[in-house]
């Protein structure tokens, strides 16, 4: 497939509305968009501009190239139903961009003879706004049919992404990686905010005081790697400390003792792997 080619985009959330702005930004022509709920469909056309037409799903699933951005669990089936409809055209590249999910989920249109992939971008997307903007200079996983990564690849590299592969059978474990360090994150925070409720402190003043500790926390992660990045009472094998926690939260939310345990253990091992002298991650041992 030389050249651009025209792409068409089956769902129009966030991630497909977002992927479609900087594709056609990039020079892809957007030739159909379609979704289940025909005002998404038509905002999304709106907002990507250019050729964009709406149109129903099984139309346009014979672009060149189509993006199945849909649920999760609506990937199998939607793209099964086109299938069954013969909506996709022989040699069509066709691909969804779940991080949990392999390109076997589009083994209808394989059958039919396209090249299936995925291609999941590494980025949160909260609206589409935000995806727009941070989009450029993410992570693009890509695994599938090799001439359809290929063509992923360029177009993500094209949007300003950074591409890498990934085994079909390990991206469950990666998405969860991504879960853990992007949801999680935020359920941490919303757990650190209650306890500073539960010490008498508003919610705005707890996001306010917390921020500048949860930024250089991050911060020392990236530049240091986690275990040199890691200090407070557990690091430093203050277990005194470490029971008044508990003891204080298990008086007010047994639920978030119980969180502050595990991550508790779990940090403990982190300060073992830290203090050992065989530990061949150690950032001590990187370039400084």
């Amino acid at each position: 497939m030389s050249g651009k080619a025209d792409i068409s985009i089956v769902g129009c959330g966030k991630v497909g509305t977002a992927l479609g702005v900087l594709l056609a930004r990039a020079g892809y022509r957007i030739a159909a968009v379609a979704d289940h709920d025909d005002s998404a469909a038509r905002t999304a056309a709106e907002r990507i501009g250019g050729s964009a037409r709406v149109c129903p799903p099984a139309e346009a699933a014979a672009g060149q190239i189509v993006l199945l951005t849909v649920p999760d669990d609506a990937i199998a089936a939607v793209c099964s139903q086109l299938a069954g409809e013969r909506a996709f055209r022989p040699g069509a590249i066709v691909a969804h961009c779940s991080g949990a999910l392999g390109s076997d989920a589009l083994s209808p249109a394989r059958a039919l003879g396209c090249l299936v992939a995925s291609c999941h971008p590494l980025q949160t997307f909260p609206t589409v706004d935000a995806a727009v903007a941070k989009l450029p200079g993410a992570y693009f996983f890509l695994e599938g049919d090799e001439p359809a990564v290929e063509a992923l690849r360029a177009a993500a590299t094209d949007v300003g992404g950074k591409c890498m592969r990934i085994a079909p059978e390990a991206k469950a474990l990666y998405h969860a990686a991504a879960i853990v360090a992007s949801n999680y994150l935020v359920t941490l925070m919303d757990a650190a905010v209650a306890l500073a409720g539960h010490a008498g402190i508003a919610e705005r003043d707890a996001l306010s005081a917390l921020e500048p500790l949860v930024r250089a926390t991050v911060d020392n992660v990236f530049s240091l790697g986690p275990a040199e990045a890691l200090t407070g009472p557990v690091a430093r094998g203050d277990a005194q400390t470490v029971r008044r926690h508990q003891q204080a939260i298990a008086q007010v939310d047994e639920t978030l003792r119980a969180m502050y345990d595990m991550l508790a253990d779990r940090t403990a091992d982190l300060a073992r792997r830290k203090r050992s002298p065989n530990d061949k991650t150690k950032t001590s041992q990187r370039k400084r």
